[in-house]
């Protein structure tokens, strides 16, 4: 691994939502288990193993292997009213990020923060919302719902950079997938994984991210600061 950076390192640090910032599997496969009971598919015992970070037309599909993929469309929809209708209830911040975030927003000069996720937008600041953490970002984009290809494209987080008016090579990726690491390192960015989301860390480490984060606060750790 590299040396820490100061905490001038970065001008912007991006994050991803589910399995990073937010412990929300069991909502989303909730979201996914009532979305297939709706349109007459059953529901595979190890659901809450496919939720790992992929958008939903790729956890469709390994959860309904045998469905017609005409039938996503219906899918999605009441995926999208189950999980809005939940409310986010078994969702939380992870140990130590709340803490984090408060201590980047301090720092001087200023490090813009971001969210880039494979969720809708919309969706996210909702969340992010409910967890009362919108107010830490300057930005929260997401890749569902448009023409964006998904994480690990670099496209999102290319987006993300350009709304904060900062350059990729300046900025900071942190997420718990490969999508993170193989989308930060085509957008030119540099990467930290943590260990503890929904990718798995032994694949995570081996793809070999600038950074690994066994637990959120040692974010500031790698920025030089205490963690």
């Amino acid at each position: 691994m590299n040396a820490p950076p100061s905490p001038t390192t970065f001008d912007a640090i991006l994050f991803d939502l589910d399995g990073t910032l937010a412990d929300s599997a069991r909502d989303i496969a909730l979201g996914i288990e009532r979305a297939l009971t709706a349109v007459g598919l059953a529901v595979p015992s190890n659901l809450l193993t496919m939720v790992d970070g992929s958008p939903l037309d790729e956890i469709f599909a390994m959860a309904a292997p045998g469905a017609e993929p005409a039938m996503f469309p219906r899918f999605a929809q009441a995926y999208r009213s189950a999980y809005d209708a939940h409310g986010h209830a078994n969702t939380s911040l992870f140990p130590g990020v709340r803490d984090t975030l408060e201590a980047l927003s301090t720092l001087r000069p200023k490090v813009r923060l971001g969210v880039a996720t494979t969720k809708r937008g919309s969706v996210a600041r909702d969340l992010l919302r409910t967890l009362e953490a919108e107010h830490f970002f300057d930005v929260i984009e997401g890749s569902a719902g448009t023409d964006m290809p998904h994480k690990p494209a670099p496209d999102l987080l290319l987006h993300v950079c350009g709304k904060l008016d900062v350059a990729p090579g300046r900025s900071l990726m942190v997420g718990d997938t490969l999508r993170d690491i193989y989308a930060a390192r085509r957008a030119g960015m540099r990467s930290a994984a943590v260990t503890f989301g929904m990718g798995g860390s032994d694949e995570i480490i081996a793809a070999r991210p600038d950074f690994v984060l066994e637990e959120f606060d040692e974010l500031l750790v790698i920025l030089g600061l205490d963690g």
